[in-house]
């Protein structure tokens, strides 16, 4: 036996509890999203960083040539360009004879991921190259 007053309260709490459902589903995934992105971009971050990286090496390797504008593609669609600036002339530097001198070298490298994400990173080093023999040895 029923009340008056109490029919359709099933329906009404029903309704409520599929309400705070549907509120704590919608929270979760917005959480969700919120996640796959923070995971995408430290994932392109560290592509970025790893390509720089690459590109310095790269750089350092070609010493005493000086690479200008190189592009080079890597796996997973990531690439850098390399560039590298020798100092003109041989400098002697303290410490050894005026037979030997060095030369400075700048290398910088950009690490960039696909067109689909913004940025790049980028390292910049500073080589010397050296000693070299110059003049006579005697």
């Amino acid at each position: 036996m029923t009340l008056p007053n109490e029919r359709g309260s099933a329906l009404i709490i029903t309704l409520m509890l599929l309400v705070i459902l549907t509120a704590i589903g919608i929270y979760a995934i917005s959480i969700s999203t919120t996640e796959m992105s923070i995971a995408i971009q430290s994932k392109t971050g560290t592509a970025m960083l790893n390509a720089a990286e690459a590109g310095t090496s790269h750089g350092i390797d070609q010493i005493p040539n000086p690479l200008t504008d190189c592009v080079v593609a890597l796996p997973g669609n990531t690439s850098y360009v390399v560039s590298t600036a020798g100092t003109p002339n041989f400098t002697i530097r303290p410490g050894y004879g005026a037979n030997f001198a060095f030369q400075d070298f700048n290398i910088v490298a950009r690490g960039m991921v696909p067109s689909g994400f913004a940025g790049s990173r980028g390292i910049a080093a500073v080589v010397i190259y050296g000693p070299q023999a110059i003049g006579t040895m005697y």
